[in-house]
């Protein structure tokens, strides 16, 4: 049986979650695995300063406020 933070990140690189891979239970909601580049962002971020985390932080909610906005229908 893996360590439990073992489990978590097996779990995240098949795009399961820790009780299906645990479980084998196949009804349980599975998440898409991780972006190729996502650690490598992550890592780039943790890197920065708190006030440069905030802006690319900032940044990405905006993109996806916008991307949102783009997907609803007008009215």
């Amino acid at each position: 049986m893996p360590s439990a933070d073992a489990a978590v990140r097996i779990a995240g690189a098949l795009g399961v979650t820790v009780e299906y891979l645990i479980t084998g239970d196949e009804k349980r909601e599975r998440k898409p695995p991780p972006l190729p580049d996502s650690r490598a962002v992550l890592k780039n971020l943790e890197a920065l300063n708190k006030r440069d985390r905030k802006i690319v932080v900032n940044l990405i909610k905006s993109l996806k406020e916008i991307e949102d906005a783009e997907k609803k229908p007008l009215r």
